[in-house]
């Protein structure tokens, strides 16, 4: 699976883009152990979206770092609101490690691979 955006790129190479799509999704719910980051549902290839962590509509960018394993209840509930006004104390599967995990997620840095042969 891909766990990052250049070997999603280096795939495009031998398969077709919308595979290579599929199989980066589905890199990002295994991470999450196909279950919602937010209440722990789980979920399978027909119950699973993709959250952007920072929404889209507020700068958020289609990178793994921005996009987690989500319900449609909670993805539809979070709408466009940032992560932690919607994932806070008052939210009812709400955690310390669950919003630890959260925060690890969104600081991953990759390393950017050359497309390149070397």
């Amino acid at each position: 699976m891909f766990h990052t955006e250049n070997e999603l790129l280096q795939n495009l190479i031998v398969t077709s883009p919308k595979s290579a799509r599929k199989k980066f999704r589905e890199s990002i719910f295994e991470s999450w152990g196909w279950k919602c980051m937010y209440c722990d549902t789980e979920l399978t290839e027909q119950t699973a979206t993709i959250d952007h962590i920072k929404p889209k509509f507020k700068g958020g960018h289609s990178t793994r770092s921005n996009m987690g394993a989500c319900c449609s209840k909670c993805n539809s509930r979070k709408g466009s609101q940032l992560v932690f006004d919607y994932f806070n104390e008052s939210h009812p599967c709400y955690s310390e490690a669950k919003a630890s995990k959260i925060k690890e997620w969104t600081d991953q840095h990759f390393v950017l691979l050359s497309l390149t042969p070397e």
